[in-house]
């Protein structure tokens, strides 16, 4: 009995540790509900064919912009009508989908000062050029041009593939093949149902990229810029094709080869701080067709298994990156200075604070001195080697009690 006491102490010190990550979806600006709750629904033979993205990565802490009483009945955190900093600011993860109506400058700015926090992770999806696509495409790269640099973008094309599809060449079927020297990358292979996991892109966008000019450039090989990591891609018969206006600005009409569906980029952003963006052609949640989906008529996928791995990846990933905070905390030196006539010491203490420069605002916003999330890199490693302690520590209590 005289061990209980400690193995409630242990369990009071594992609770800060054991934090599960919030992640936060956005269905305020028409991007749908589509396989975020309710059990998803073949699209091509009307079966279900598995349950919703909320219930089914039930570890993560859900939360929610917009009205969706669905989100809620699952214990999801209604977070607000719209984006703002404040209603932020506690999420680790923030997945947009397919923007049908704008974020206005207020939420840009919003999500800009967020993410210059360090250690976030943004997901942006975009859409084909196919009917209204276009305008998702210009809303999703409004907010994408906004976050100082950021260099992923969506073009304003189709991406098709002729070899690799559910039955029409715009429904792609891409693999999950991130570049050879993706950070963790095994965590993102686990699980398929063959060798290589394969995404249904379904009438979904190409990812392109800009330079520090503003020049767009095609994110293929040999021209990856730094810190961009392709992770799914078409097969070597993708195909560029320009449905509406505007042209695409990095990639040719009718050009083949190998293009790239979903990406990752580790930004580095003015104050020192990091963030993980996502910018995928296609959206995880809401669209006719989101990738979560694990089967399209006859043909199989690996979509909730990747977004599963994903997730996990990015927040993973997440603990190794600069923060704010942290940086604003070893910025500030304190030196003693002893004065030998007087035997007296003066305590001097200097402090540099952050600036977070958008695109869209020359406003200085101060880092937060606290911070709900963890607040180092190596929170997971304390987490794993406070459970090993407690796990010692119920192991001696069994013994103790069996003598």
């Amino acid at each position: 009995m005289r061990w209980i006491p400690i193995l409630v102490l242990i369990a009071i010190l594992l609770a800060p540790c054991a934090k599960a990550a919030t992640v936060a979806v956005d269905v305020s600006h028409g991007e749908g509900t589509v396989a975020l709750v309710n059990p998803v629904v073949d699209p091509a033979s009307g079966r279900v064919i598995g349950e919703g993205i909320v219930p089914t990565l039930s570890w993560y802490e859900w939360a929610y912009f917009g009205r969706y009483q669905d989100l809620e009945s699952a214990g999801a955190k209604f977070l607000g009508d719209r984006i703002t900093y404040e209603s932020l600011r506690d999420v680790d993860v923030l997945i947009i989908g397919q923007l049908h109506e704008p974020l206005d400058d207020d939420e840009i700015k919003a999500v800009v000062k967020w993410f210059s926090l360090g250690g976030k992770v943004l997901w942006v999806s975009g859409d084909s050029d196919i009917d209204d696509g276009s305008y998702v495409q210009d809303n999703a790269n409004k907010l994408l041009s906004a976050i100082p640099g950021v260099r992923l973008r969506i073009d304003y094309a189709t991406v098709t593939d002729t070899f690799s599809n559910a039955g029409k060449s715009s429904y792609v079927s891409g693999f999950v093949r991130p570049d050879l020297h993706t950070p963790g990358a095994s965590v993102l292979n686990e699980g398929y149902i063959g060798e290589v996991g394969k995404v249904l892109f379904h009438e979904g966008g190409v990812i392109a990229w800009v330079d520090d000019s503003g020049k767009w450039h095609p994110l293929i090989i040999g021209e990856i810029p730094e810190g961009v990591y392709r992770i799914v891609t078409t097969s070597s018969n993708g195909m560029i094709e320009d449905n509406r206006a505007p042209e695409p600005r990095a990639y040719g009409v009718w050009e083949k080869g190998i293009f790239t569906l979903l990406a990752v980029e580790f930004v580095k952003l003015p104050n020192g701080a990091e963030g993980i963006l996502i910018v995928s052609g296609e959206s995880p949640y809401g669209s006719q067709v989101p990738i979560w989906v694990n089967r399209y008529g006859n043909y199989l996928f690996d979509g909730q298994r990747f977004v599963s791995n994903l997730l996990n990846w990015a927040v993973r990933q997440s603990y190794t990156l600069e923060k704010a905070e942290t940086l604003s905390t070893t910025t500030t030196s304190t030196t003693r200075r002893t004065t030998t006539t007087t035997s007296e010491n003066e305590d001097t203490t200097t402090s540099s604070s952050w600036t977070a420069d958008s695109a869209t605002s020359s406003s200085t916003h101060q880092a937060p001195t606290t911070s709900p999330e963890e607040s180092s890199g190596s929170g997971w490693l304390v987490a794993v080697l406070a459970i090993l302690l407690l796990s010692a520590a119920v192991l001696a209590f069994l013994l103790v009690k069996k003598r």
